[in-house]
Formats: C-alpha cells, structure tokens, sequence
C-alpha cells in the first residue's frame, strides 16, 4: 500500500471494507478479508482499528451515510410526496440485493452488539430527521395538511417508518402475504390518510 496520510489511509481501510461487505457479507467483515482487497498488511488494519468489531461498526456507519446521501440526491429534484414516497419505498428492492443483505445483516448483528445497536439507530435517526424535513417542506408547499395542535410530525413520520420497515418485512419473508406492490400501496395510501395529501 502507497503512503498515504493517516485520515486517507483509514479511509482506503473502510472503503475497502465496504466492498467486502457488500461483496461477501457484513460478517465476512475480518481483518484478513478487508487486508486482502486493499493489497496491504493486516497490521495496517489493526493500527486503526483496535478489534474486528469497530471496523465493522466503522463500516456500517460509512456504509450508511453514503446510503442516504445516494438516495437524497436521487430524488432532490422531485415534489415532497414523491420525495417521501421514494425515500421509504423498498417495494422494487429484493432480499437478494448486496445492499439490502448488508441492512439485514447488520440489524441481525446489532441485537446481539450493544455498540453496534447505537450506530444503527443513528442510521435511523438519520433517515427520521429526513422524513421529518420533507414533510415540513410538503407542509410549507401546500402539498400536505398537517395540523400540530393534535400530533407532531415527528410522531408521524416515526408512524410512516414503521409501516414502511413492516409491510417490506413481510414482503421479503413471505411474499404470498404481501406482495411488493400491496406494500407500496399501503405506504401510498398511508402518506395520504397520515399527511392529507391529494394526488391529481
């Protein structure tokens, strides 16, 4: 590995770990396996990072933040409601998908990890602080018809979550009890009934 400056140098490491992760797995995340696609020694890895576990929690925390970042830019463009809409649709996705599998088995992982629990629930913080702000934005453009007096945005954009997470659940497990259009339909349907919305 070529000299490169500490911060540049971890980041390669990380980078590195996030395309054997998507590659081989979340757990096929090992000092060994990360050292080999970099082309460098495997005690480059452990100056950085002092165990297996905080290169995989470093890992996903990278990994998510260009997640969100990659789907903000993908729909900057669009109407709030088609903004929110493709944020938390997941219905043209599949359980087979390298990204989708790296979701799955961090959050299988981050029941049993502490630490790791903490960097997925800031992933999902991240995501509820988008959601929050595209609704604020649908509010202020007269798409949407909020009244605060009786609940917050933030209740309900926690309520636009879950039913997102839950029916795509379902969908993967077992898809003869909801089929990826129903789950697309019920988060439609849910974006209208929670927000007020109309579509033309």
């Amino acid at each position: 590995m070529s000299y490169m400056a500490k911060d540049e140098r971890r980041n390669a490491i990380l980078d590195a770990a996030i395309k054997v992760a998507l590659r081989d797995g979340f757990m096929n995340v090992t000092t060994r396996k990360v050292s080999a696609e970099l082309g460098a020694a495997t005690g480059i890895i452990h100056h950085h990072f002092s165990s297996t576990a905080e290169l995989r929690r470093e890992v996903f925390r990278l990994f998510t933040l260009q997640d969100h970042q990659a789907i903000c830019d993908q729909i900057a463009e669009l109407t709030p409601p088609e903004q929110l809409f493709q944020l938390l649709d997941y219905s043209t996705s599949s359980p087979n998908d390298p990204v989708n599998k790296l979701w799955n088995d961090a959050w299988a992982e981050a029941v049993r990890d502490k630490a790791l629990g903490e960097v997925y629930s800031d992933s999902m913080l991240m995501l509820h602080r988008e959601v929050v702000s595209i609704i604020e934005s649908g509010c202020q453009s007269g798409f949407f018809h909020h009244d605060v007096r009786q609940e917050s945005i933030e209740v309900k954009a926690w309520r636009l979550m879950s039913v997102s997470f839950g029916t795509i659940t379902i969908s993967y497990i077992n898809p003869s009890i909801m089929q990826p259009v129903s789950a697309a339909e019920l988060l439609k349907n849910s974006i209208r009934y929670e927000l007020g919305y109309q579509p033309d």
